[in-house]
């Protein structure tokens, strides 16, 4: 791939640019002045990058002449593949990188971010991240796979858990701190040029996968998206013969009708569900030193800030925790946690009940540099896990694990699940 010529739409380059053309404006959607295009923060982040990887493998194929190739996937969601594949550390081989992280080639990955050194509470720590974004912090279809993105729609309106999760963290885990932005796989221009992107989306593919089609289907009542706007939103991509094709999100939704499936291992992560926590005494005795809410927002995220949130009805309740309003300087690397009733306010341990979830972003371009989007949390099963007793209220610790200025949060709510109309 790499030998071809550069203007071959197969080329390793070109397929690169893929990436860059679809994900930092560097086009505006038709007939709606300067609104770009944009993939990601969507639900649109999951069918475009399937198929992506679709062509990706039919190219390699041919060109291998081996119609029965397939790319691996990079299982960092398992102990054992917590760390960088050696088979991409060898410097003489075609699918290395100069433009990595020199301080992650070996180390356990991150996918909370938190700066943890200890790798066993790294590995709890990614357990307890992927239960949440695939299991405990879901209340719908578009929490899981991103918001409805249309025709006129500004961009970002919303990323799914699993997007803004794990699929961030290790984009930022394994890009150069020493290039000016990240590069390679730390910023969506040049993610393409690393070949580990490829393995690491074929593992968010999985997640799409284990989601939808395997995981129990009783905490989301329905995981299918039947909105004629997804379902003939389209892409353009070459093929293995350097043809032009149109394909659809619609055609994207069975990976065995596509021709592959992905292979079944374990999955030590589903039942990680975090220990109870009895918080009530301390958090109950502690609350009326908290500001409300009302009292802070809009939020300048700079540091950590901790806070009352009003609930809809007393003790356990089948609620959403909304944060609203979430403006981000696009070209930065941002990244906030969000923990309920925290009782040990250990921000390096996520391998608890107070641990509601995340919202992160690779850098990009845009067109305006700013994005606006909103994120919902489920707290359903937060609050089982947690002596909540019959309070009327909850203490909600923000977390950054950026430095500096970039985010601003206009609000924060909690509603009931499903909304009332």
């Amino acid at each position: 791939m790499k030998e071809l010529p550069e203007d071959d739409p197969r080329s390793f380059m070109q397929q690169a640019y893929i990436h860059c053309a679809y994900c930092n404006g560097a086009y505006n959607q038709p007939g709606q002045g300067d609104l770009d295009i944009q993939v990601h923060n969507s639900w649109l982040f999951f069918p475009f990058h399937r198929w992506y990887l679709y062509f990706y493998e039919r190219i390699l194929g041919k060109l291998i002449d081996d119609p029965t190739f397939a790319l691996p996937f990079w299982n960092w969601v398992n102990p054992k593949g917590m760390t960088i594949p050696p088979i991409f550390l060898d410097p003489n081989a075609a699918i290395y990188d100069a433009k990595r992280n020199p301080a992650n080639l070996k180390a356990v990955v991150d996918l909370g971010r938190t700066g943890n050194e200890d790798p066993m509470q790294l590995v709890t720590n990614n357990l307890t991240v992927m239960y949440t974004e695939m299991v405990r912090g879901n209340a719908d279809v578009y929490d899981f796979m991103g918001q409805p993105y249309r025709e006129g729609t500004p961009v970002s309106p919303g990323p799914g858990s699993s997007e803004r999760g794990s699929h961030t963290a290790l984009h930022i885990f394994v890009g150069d701190p020493r290039e000016p932005s990240g590069e390679d796989m730390g910023n969506f221009y040049s993610a393409g040029w690393d070949p580990l992107f490829y393995c690491h989306h074929a593992n968010v593919d999985r997640m799409w996968l284990l989601w939808k089609d395997v995981l129990p289907k009783d905490k989301v009542p329905t995981k299918d998206i039947t909105d004629p706007d997804y379902l003939n939103a389209s892409f353009l991509f070459y093929d293995e013969n350097a043809q032009l094709v149109r394909v659809y999100v619609k055609d994207s939704l069975d990976t065995r009708k596509m021709g592959y499936d992905l292979q079944r291992i374990d999955l030590p992560w589903l039942d990680y569900r975090p220990p109870i926590q009895m918080a009530l005494a301390r958090i109950k005795r502690t609350s009326s030193f908290f500001p409300k809410a009302a009292s802070l927002f809009p939020l300048n995220l700079t540091k950590v800030v901790r806070f009352e949130v009003q609930k809809t009805k007393k003790g356990k309740a089948d609620e959403l925790l909304v944060l609203e309003n979430i403006t981000v300087d696009t070209t930065k690397f941002l990244k906030f946690d969000v923990f309920v009733n925290d009782e040990d306010d250990n921000p390096l341990e996520l391998d608890k009940a107070a641990y509601a979830g995340t919202y992160a972003q690779v850098p990009h371009k845009s067109p305006k540099k700013l994005s606006t989007t909103s994120i919902r949390l489920k707290l359903t099963d937060l609050y089982e896990d947690m002596d909540i007793g019959d309070d009327d209220s909850i203490v909600v610790t923000i977390v950054p694990r950026h430095s500096g200025p970039g985010v601003t949060i206009g609000g924060i709510k909690i509603i009931e699940n499903p909304p009332k109309a």
